[in-house]
C-alpha cells in the first residue's frame, strides 16, 4: 500500500462492517498533511488537513482517533467541508468577532449594538430533524490540536506507522458504537446520543429522525420568541442609531435626513407660535379689500351664501307641504 500520495500522508483505517461489528473488512484511507491555507489564520500553525474523511465522521472520531487510539495529541475542534455549524470564521471575520467580545465589556445599562443582535439571529433556529449529520463522499475537514507540538506529534506517528513492520490496525470509531449502545440501553432505549455526543445509526437514526421532525410546540415556541425579541431590539438599535448619525455633521457639513417620529413641541414653542398668527391676522384686518381678486373672491363667497341658503329655504318648505298633505283647491 502507499505510504504518501502527492504529499499526503497515507493513513489506512479499516470501517466497521455493517452486517457485523465484529468484523472489519473495508479498508478506508484519510490523506493527512499540515494544515497551509492561502491565507493563513492563528489556528494554521497547529491544524492538519484530512481528506477523504468517512461519511460517517464526527469530531468523536477524531478525538477518539488522535487522542486514543494514535495517542499523540489533543483535538480542540474539528472543521468540516460543507458544515455551518464548524466553519471557523476567516481574518476578517476573527477581527470582527474580536471587537464584538470586547464590546460585551459593556457597561451596566449599556444596550448592545445592531451588529451583534444580527450575530445573535444567526445562531438561533429552529429545532434539528436530524442528531447526526453525514458526510458528502471525498470531503476533508481541518482537524485542530490544542497547541502545535500536539499536532507534530500526531503527523509524526501516522509517518512512523507507515515505516513502523509491527503496527496495529486502526478500527475507525473502534468502542465508541458500542459505548454509545450501552448508555442507549441503560437510558430505557430511548435512542439518545452517549456522553460522548455519538448518536446510533442503522434503523435508529431513521427511528430518531421520524421523532425529530416533529418538535413540540414548546420548543417551536421557544425558539420563534427568541428570534423575534432579538429582532424587535434589533430594529430598536437601528433606529437609534440612525437618530444618532443624524445629529452628527459629516465631512462635507452636512446632517444626514432620517426618517422618524415628529418631535414633541414644548409649550413655550407653542405659545409663541400662536402669537405670531395672532399678530400676522391683526396686521391684514383692513387689507381684505384691498386688491380686485380679493373682492372677485368675496362677491363668490356671497353668491354661494346665498345659494345655500336658497337650497335650505327650498328645501324646509318641501319638508313642510309633505307635513300638512296635499292641498286641493276648491271650485
Amino acid at each position: 500500500m502507499m505510504t504518501s500520495v502527492g504529499g499526503y500522508s497515507v493513513l489506512p483505517v479499516l470501517l466497521p462492517n455493517g452486517s457485523s461489528r465484529e468484523e472489519s473488512e473495508v479498508t478506508h484511507c484519510l490523506y493527512v498533511q499540515a494544515h497551509a491555507p492561502r491565507q493563513p489564520d492563528a489556528d494554521s500553525g497547529r491544524s492538519l488537513f484530512v481528506v477523504n474523511v468517512p461519511v460517517t465522521s464526527t469530531e468523536t472520531h477524531f478525538r477518539h482517533l488522535f487522542g486514543t487510539q494514535i495517542g499523540s495529541g489533543r483535538v480542540e475542534r474539528v472543521q468540516f467541508q460543507h458544515d455551518e455549524a464548524s466553519r471557523r470564521p476567516g481574518p476578517k471575520e476573527s477581527s470582527t468577532n474580536t471587537e464584538v467580545t470586547m464590546n460585551k465589556k459593556r457597561k451596566r445599562g449599556e444596550e448592545e449594538s445592531a451588529e451583534e443582535y444580527v450575530s445573535r439571529l444567526s445562531t438561533i433556529k429552529l429545532p434539528g430533524a436530524w442528531d447526526r449529520p453525514l458526510r458528502p463522499s471525498g470531503s476533508h475537514a481541518v482537524v485542530t490540536f490544542v497547541d502545535r507540538p500536539s499536532m507534530e506529534a500526531s503527523l509524526k506517528a501516522i509517518n512512523k506507522r507507515k515505516k513502523s513492520s509491527k503496527k496495529t490496525t486502526i478500527i475507525w470509531g473502534h468502542n465508541l458504537e458500542e459505548e454509545t449502545a450501552e448508555d442507549n440501553g441503560n437510558n430505557n432505549n430511548n435512542n439518545k446520543s452517549s456522553k460522548k455526543g455519538l448518536c446510533p445509526l442503522g434503523s435508529a437514526r431513521y427511528n430518531r429522525h421520524a421523532q425529530l421532525r416533529y418538535p413540540s410546540r414548546s420548543e417551536l415556541l421557544k425558539s420563534v420568541n427568541e428570534y423575534m425579541s432579538v429582532l424587535s431590539k434589533l430594529e430598536e438599535a437601528r433606529e437609534q442609531e440612525a437618530r444618532r448619525r443624524g445629529n452628527v455633521v459629516d465631512e462635507d457639513g452636512f446632517i444626514t435626513v432620517t426618517r422618524g417620529p415628529k418631535r414633541a413641541v414644548d409649550a413655550g414653542r407653542e405659545e409663541e407660535m400662536h402669537e405670531l398668527v395672532a399678530r400676522q391676522r391683526e396686521k391684514s384686518k383692513g387689507l381684505e379689500d384691498f386688491y380686485r381678486f380679493q373682492m372677485r373672491e368675496k362677491r363668490k363667497e356671497r353668491q354661494g351664501e346665498l345659494l345655500r341658503r336658497f337650497e335650505e329655504d327650498k328645501r324646509r318648505v318641501e319638508e313642510m307641504k309633505r307635513r300638512r298633505g296635499r292641498v286641493i283647491p276648491e271650485e
